[in-house]
């Protein structure tokens, strides 16, 4: 992913160091092995930002040593020479694919992140878009992996001025000697900030730290200080051929002992880290006879490495766009043939738009046309820039116009519209014309785009209001993602009842006394106590009418005490969070959860001509009958369970589209539309409920 940020000669204050290209080939296909076999983060794209940190911080060292100072804006347009124009080729051809090989609800989100990636903010669009890196729900846009390149961009941009900084101060002390002193103090100074905010963001909200510039400053930064300390230090060579080989063991292992992808960049990101600047020491002071650094600077190596940009950008695209239309992960001959494809990408890429940029920029020293060669490559990233924007409009005001068509047919309450089309024999049943039209993804709930949300690893408790705010009546909604894809109906009720809607939201978090088994022990941790905060919450209240309540069913195995398995400890979980609520005279109603499909690609069928009239799935495969929510609210005082189930599914078979409206944005998550055609109903089991109590 990491690309060489200036060409380096002897003349340089490091000289060349083939093995680095030789890691950055290891990095790549570490990166591609994982992704594409694995569903896991390798490590690989800590490596790229070590390496990064080292090469950089050489080059800006050399601008002073041959300009007296940090030539700011050739630096940045050099770098901006060497890294836009594939990621332009890249996210063109994307952008020509997208419509051709996904569907609709997937443009809007591709786009996006098509205009975040040409501008090298992709990293922060996830962020605000509440992305969790490989969570298997999401589905996964062709240009995620611009994360990485946007974090490094951003990086030289800081870099930049903290050597600029450096220069400023030492020509107003008037000594060119203190720059290295006061540039290690600086880097060392920016490592120990970025690495303690890392770990507080891994503690508080891991999937958004993920991909912060400044919780991964530390990693660029000891790279950095590798290139200052190291070249003044020497090493003997039999100490260097042993870590060279620690260290090489060290960045082929991390993927299988850390769950990167849900502890970095935390204290775990410290072993590939560590282990590429053991490659960094041992390739000091020359090759060594035996070591890893001989191997890593053989031309096979080298050669891959001067591919690895390429191949980092070309291969997740190319994954991606096969497991969207094929239904699957690839397997072995599959994902080499995505590798190899992404090789040749990178090599036709370098071949023949990177390297004649290059060199045509060098061709004319001086004059205008210096200028324009110069800024030639940096003006091809504008491409995909202005035409993401363009067709990002278009998409908006079609989406638009269509949700709301929507959501105002499911507000008029038609008997055959929606889910209560399945409970009727007079609802025609070959209606297959659905809604939303164009884009499912985008019927969410409102509170699943607000600030109500806690994040899946925070603990602050976080409240909204909606329905008639400051009535007398109020009502609460609680839970993670599958309670908040409830809202519109509640909210309808609220409205209709002037009623007073608070909602309690986090992601990933039963609201349950009982942990998950699938919950690793940050998350556990978390969901407990934001559970146990909002319970004590509530019932320190004046008393709600309902407390409204669901959860993700099929794949939540909650364990007891012991931490072993036990639906009983589920059941017992339920209770044990809702009883202080219910003691103060609050009634809680828990509803059943909805289908959940194998995999995002499941639901394409409702959006491909053909498919429709058999879109669906087993109801086994995609629910669970023994709801263990349901269960705890039967028969125990002060709770009413409502199965919501004959709304999803009849005859073994739970269709995707029913009474014309689509039931899923996701593999997991039921439709704004269809879950507010549901608000009747939930009304007169409710109904029922207080007439019998």
């Amino acid at each position: 992913m990491s690309h060489t940020t200036l060409p380096w000669s002897k003349s340089d204050s490091l000289s060349y160091r083939p093995e680095l290209e030789g890691l950055r080939a290891v990095a790549s296909l570490l990166v591609a092995t994982f992704h594409i076999w694995l569903g896991r983060v390798s490590g690989g794209v800590d490596i790229f930002f070590i390496i990064a940190g080292f090469l950089t911080t050489a080059t800006l060292l050399s601008h002073f040593s041959r300009h007296g100072r940090v030539r700011v804006g050739a630096f940045l347009l050099r770098i901006g020479g060497r890294l836009f124009p594939a990621a332009a080729v890249v996210l063109l051809a994307v952008a020509v694919a997208t419509p051709i090989l996904l569907i609709t609800p997937q443009w809007k989100q591709v786009f996006t992140e098509i205009v975040a990636s040409a501008l090298f903010v992709e990293n922060w669009q996830l962020i605000a878009a509440g992305a969790d890196y490989l969570a298997q729900d999401n589905f996964h846009s062709p240009v995620q992996n611009f994360w990485a390149m946007s974090v490094q961009g951003q990086f030289y941009v800081l870099w930049a001025f903290v050597f600029v900084i450096v220069g400023l101060v030492c020509g107003a002390l008037k000594s060119s000697r203190l720059r290295l002193p006061l540039a290690i103090a600086a880097v060392s100074v920016v490592i120990l900030s970025s690495f303690a905010f890392a770990l507080i963001s891994v503690r508080d909200d891991q999937p958004a730290a993920y991909y912060n510039t400044f919780a991964r400053a530390w990693e660029f930064g000891l790279g950095s200080l590798a290139a200052m300390i190291l070249p003044r230090v020497t090493i003997p060579m039999m100490v260097r051929t042993v870590i060279g080989w620690i260290g090489i063991l060290g960045v082929l292992t991390t993927g299988f002992i850390f769950d990167a992808g849900g502890q970095f960049p935390g204290v775990a990101a410290l072993w590939p880290t560590v282990s590429a600047l053991m490659v960094f020491a041992a390739g000091t002071g020359g090759r060594t006879r035996f070591g890893a650094d001989r191997v890593l600077g053989s031309a096979p190596l080298v050669w891959i490495g001067g591919l690895s940009y390429g191949l980092y950008l070309w291969h997740w695209p190319i994954l991606i766009f096969f497991t969207e239309v094929t239904g699957h992960r690839p397997g072995l001959p599959q994902g080499l043939a995505i590798i190899l494809g992404a090789a040749a990408l990178a090599w036709l890429t370098k071949r023949f738009v990177e390297t004649p940029l290059l060199r045509s920029r060098d061709l004319v020293p001086t004059g205008r046309s210096a200028r324009w060669r110069a800024t030639a490559p940096v003006a091809m990233i504008l491409i995909p820039l202005l035409a993401g924007t363009a067709v990002l409009g278009s998409l908006q005001t079609l989406t638009s116009r269509d949700l709301e068509q929507s959501r105002a047919a499911a507000a008029e309450g038609t008997p055959c519209f929606g889910g209560p089309a399945l409970l009727s024999d007079e609802c025609p049943t070959d209606w297959v014309s659905s809604s939303p039209a164009f884009d499912v993804g985008e019927d969410r709930s409102v509170i699943e785009e607000s600030t109500c949300r806690t994040p899946t690893t925070g603990y602050e408790v976080r409240e909204c209001s909606f329905g008639v705010i400051g009535a007398d009546v109020r009502v609460v909604l609680i839970g993670n993602s599958h309670s908040a894809s409830l809202f519109p109906a509640i909210e309808a009720m609220a409205l209709e009842n002037g009623w007073q809607l608070d909602v309690f939201y986090k992601s990933g978090c039963v609201f349950s006394a009982a942990p998950r088994k699938s919950d690793n022990a940050q998350l556990r941790e978390s969901c407990g106590e934001w559970s146990k905060r909002v319970r004590d919450e509530i019932a320190a209240r004046p008393p709600y009418l309902f407390a409204f309540n669901s959860y993700s069913a099929l794949e939540s195995v909650f364990v007891n005490g012991d931490g072993v398995a036990s639906d009983s400890a589920g059941i017992k979980g339920f209770r044990k969070i809702w009883a202080p609520i219910i003691a103060n005279g609050t009634t809680i109603v828990a509803f059943s959860d909805n289908p959940k499909l194998p995999s995002n690609e499941a639901i394409g069928c409702a959006y491909r001509p053909g498919s429709v009239e058999t879109c669906g799935a087993n109801e086994a495969d995609v629910m669970r009958s023994d709801n263990l929510m349901i269960q705890a609210a039967t028969g125990y005082k002060g709770s009413i369970p409502i199965d919501l189930t004959q709304f999803y599914c009849k005859d073994g078979r739970c269709p995707l589209v029913i009474g014309g409206v689509k039931v899923l944005r996701d593999r997991g998550h039921i439709t704004a539309t269809f879950a507010r055609t549901l608000a009747p109903f939930i009304q007169s089991e409710l109904d029922k409920a207080n007439s019998v109590g």
